[in-house]
């Protein structure tokens, strides 16, 4: 369902690196300013929520068995409705991903768990009746969506004997997880492609809304202004300090101050050299080695000035069930970055941890992602 948002479309299920490289570049030549948003207030499901769904094309068969268990356990929660399933095995579908797509970070306790309830009991309604299915706003079936809604209440009960919740909330962990590194990679991408970054309120962290009004709930700045000051003071030292300071963000990557810290450096970058991301060259780079499926690599260049932006892709294959980073060669191998030569007599520091790189015309994606699971590259002798 991550593809059916406004701007989507559901039968371009994916494209390849070499395929984003070229629309990219095209988009550098075409519509450099072009706006780059990835949530609005229309969104139907928000950056991250996408994100996170996306996860599930990287494990068709894990899926396919969630379903098979949770249609299952959750059967005698249907109820019949002129002859027919309520909710139906579509509706149905679509409530396993929205769950999925929206659990929260933290486990919620009765009260949160009641609020998320009716948060999903109101997008349900609102989902049948655009669906125009087996509702619609001009002929409300208040049957159906009575039968959808004692559906989802039964599905989000709390307590022990709730099997389904028992099964899923192990289960989505992952999802979760993956769902994150995704997320932060989308970001950085954003930031560094041609075009301008649009921030939709709120996704200064991670954000799983649904389409409106979940997606206009007011936001909490000031939490955010916190997370600001905290990001900028841990880097308020010498470069080499800050693979150590940032560690607070790679050990809790679910409280969002390592996408707000990413979005304040890459930002932060754009705003140093603007002429870089306004005119710059898009230079798709080679990567070779055992997991080079797994990276998207591009460079940016204008006069004397270079980027480059490296981030995971499929964190799902990659790592499997562990909920680890994408950290280091024990994760990477020989996985390597091939530079070109204009960018190979190139010394590099990474904005955001600070790591100096030799000019070289490899250079090891271990080493590259050693502490934070992007990159975003700085030619160093450029001021």
């Amino acid at each position: 369902t991550s593809l059916n948002d406004v701007g989507g479309e559901p039968r371009r299920f994916g494209i390849s690196v070499a395929a984003f490289h070229a629309a990219t570049r095209a988009r550098a030549v075409r519509w450099p300013h072009n706006m780059l948003a990835t949530s609005t207030h229309d969104s139907k499901r928000s950056e991250d929520m996408r994100a996170r769904l996306n996860v599930l094309s990287e494990v068709p068969a894990a899926w396919k068995l969630m379903l098979k268990r949770w249609r299952r356990l959750n059967r005698g929660r249907k109820r019949e409705i002129d002859g027919s399933d309520a909710p139906s095995r579509n509706d149905e579908y679509l409530i396993y991903q929205t769950l999925i797509g929206t659990w929260p970070l933290t486990p919620p306790d009765d009260e949160q768990l009641a609020d998320y309830r009716a948060r999903i009991d109101a997008y349900m309604s609102k989902a049948l009746r655009e669906g125009k299915e087996h509702s619609s706003w001009i002929q409300v079936n208040a049957d159906y969506e009575g039968a959808v809604s004692e559906f989802v209440q039964a599905l989000l009960a709390p307590g022990e004997k709730n099997l389904f919740l028992a099964d899923f909330v192990p289960l989505v962990q992952t999802i979760i997880h993956h769902g994150l590194l995704n997320a932060l990679a989308q970001l950085l991408i954003k930031i560094t492609s041609p075009g301008v970054p649009d921030i939709y309120q709120g996704c200064e962290l991670w954000q799983f809304n649904l389409v409106d009004p979940d997606n206009r709930r007011p936001v909490d700045y000031a939490q955010r202004g916190r997370y600001l000051a905290e990001v900028q003071a841990m880097v308020d030292a010498p470069p080499e300090q800050w693979p150590q300071r940032l560690l607070p963000l790679t050990s809790d990557i679910a409280d969002g101050r390592i996408k707000l810290y990413t979005l304040w450096q890459g930002l932060a970058l754009r705003s140093r050299w603007p002429e870089v991301f306004e005119q710059g060259d898009y230079l798709p780079l080679k990567v070779s080695g055992e997991h080079a499926a797994h990276v998207c690599a591009y460079a940016r260049r204008h006069g004397d000035r270079s980027l480059i932006t490296l981030v995971p892709r499929l964190p799902a294959r990659l790592l499997g069930d562990r909920q680890v980073l994408p950290l280091g060669t024990e994760v990477w191998g020989d996985t390597a970055l091939e530079l070109p030569h204009g960018l190979a007599t190139v010394p590099w520091r990474n904005a955001l941890t600070g790591s100096a790189h030799a000019a070289a015309d490899q250079l090891a994606v271990g080493e590259l992602l050693a502490v934070f699971p992007v990159a975003l590259l700085a030619s160093e002798l450029a001021p």
